[in-house]
């Protein structure tokens, strides 16, 4: 369980720790956490990192454009939370991703959680959508695990709407979530970081992190490409057989 601490109120500095908002009385899952957050350019990526972590250290702005991106590379941001470290890393466009060293690098090594900003904000539509371009990325098709969760950003545009009302008139993140089990939270962006609903918002996505972490003992990770392995040990069957039959042909025939 995670419990924030709210800031001191007596008008004296806060120090370091007291500032910081992460105090956890249990730690789930690795010391070192890695947390990827994926998504579509203007879907507020950014600003969901500076939400969970308390503090603006993404840059973020307004981008209407769909191939305008403010992040251009992948870049970490790590706080500590009890005697571990959260390490979130923000990343450029999706269609740039794959192609990133940075995150091909990152992505063999592993992530403890994959975070999916997806807007509720009416937006441009892409295609490859969001959710396709996310499957791809992480090779998906034949995924298993519980590493997945969907942050659905700028929840005030849900007004008087639940979030089971919007993904049941959203069918791709319907079937996705059901498809892979993923678990939702809703994040409002402008809320005040330090304010009631703010750190609410924090708890609830800190703790469907926990739950994540505690399912899964493996990262999810760049798997070696089964078809090459096979092709491979193809490659070595056959020219086993071929010097096999020389070999034959050679004392036997000739």
């Amino acid at each position: 369980m995670v419990k924030f601490a709210r800031p001191r109120r007596d008008g004296n500095q806060m120090s370091s720790k007291e500032r910081f908002p992460l105090e956890s009385t249990e730690m789930s899952g690795p010391c070192i956490t890695r947390v990827l957050v994926l998504g579509g350019t203007g879907h507020g990526k950014s600003s969901f990192i500076n939400a969970m972590i308390g503090e603006d250290k993404c840059t973020v702005g307004v981008t209407w454009a769909a191939d305008k991106s403010i992040t251009t590379d992948v870049e970490e941001f790590s706080i500590t939370r009890g005697d571990g470290t959260i390490t979130f890393f923000d990343t450029p466009a999706l269609k740039t991703l794959s192609d990133n060293n940075k995150f091909r690098q990152l992505y063999k090594n592993g992530f403890n959680a994959v975070v999916i900003v997806y807007s509720i904000k009416p937006f441009t539509q892409t295609r490859p959508s969001l959710l396709q371009q996310v499957e791809n990325i992480l090779a998906l098709k034949d995924y298993t695990g519980s590493n997945l969760l969907v942050a659905l950003t700028f929840a005030d545009f849900l007004e008087d709407a639940t979030v089971e009302e919007f993904v049941n008139t959203n069918k791709e993140l319907k079937d996705f979530q059901q498809k892979y089990g993923v678990n939702l939270v809703a994040i409002c962006n402008t809320f005040e970081k330090y304010s009631q609903e703010g750190i609410g918002q924090r708890n609830t996505f800190f703790n469907r992190l926990d739950a994540i972490l505690r399912q899964n003992d493996q990262p999810l990770s760049k798997k070696p490409c089964v078809v090459g392995i096979k092709c491979k040990i193809g490659i070595i069957v056959t020219s086993v057989i071929v010097i096999g039959i020389s070999i034959f042909l050679y004392f036997y025939v000739f």
